[in-house]
């Protein structure tokens, strides 16, 4: 026959025969390979690589919330966008305050907004938020004083985050004041 080949064994090497050689050994290519790209890539730790985070476009006026993700890997969302309770101010927690939980604060602009009060302490920044325009009044619409609502979540014993999702560009950050401020 044309294009077959004898072996001493009287095995005859024919087109069928080397595509199925082919596939063999292209399976045992896969079953090495595959394993070896997936522990090159993964993380020194052995855990599973950080999610990627996709951000949609938002719509005119659409906030967009993506989540952080920590070392251990669970999300953290942002805190949601706050408005005033007319005549209700969210309670302090006082020195139960937990690092990481995110508690509603309506922070007073009547004086300075470099200093603020919150778990029982005086914290300050020495970067003042820019306030933005219509700030509603803690009791109502037009009351005085204006507020800013947002979050405020301690980070450390020693640090203080402030959210203010809608009003703010970004996160406020805070430190123990050493005394009180202008207004306090």
């Amino acid at each position: 026959m044309r294009g077959d080949r004898e072996f001493g064994g009287g095995e005859r090497e024919t087109a069928e025969g080397r595509w199925v050689w082919a596939a063999r050994w292209s399976v045992v290519v896969v079953a090495v390979a595959v394993p070896a790209v997936v522990l090159a890539t993964s993380p020194a730790d052995g855990g599973r690589p950080a999610p990627v985070t996709v951000r949609p476009t938002a719509a005119a006026g659409e906030a967009v919330i993506t989540a952080a993700v920590t070392t251990a890997g669970t999300a953290v969302l942002p805190p949601p966008h706050r408005e005033v309770t007319p005549g209700v101010t969210p309670a302090d927690p006082g020195t139960a305050a937990a690092v990481g939980v995110p508690y509603a604060l309506d922070w007073n602009t009547r004086c300075e907004t470099s200093h603020l009060r919150f778990a029982g302490r005086h914290w300050w920044t020495p970067k003042r938020p820019v306030l933005p325009p219509g700030l509603p009044g803690a009791q109502g619409p037009g009351s005085a004083p204006r507020v800013l609502p947002g979050w405020a979540t301690l980070t450390a014993a020693d640090r203080l985050r402030f959210d203010a999702p809608g009003y703010l560009a970004g996160p406020v950050l805070l430190e123990p004041a050493a005394e009180a401020g202008i207004c306090e």
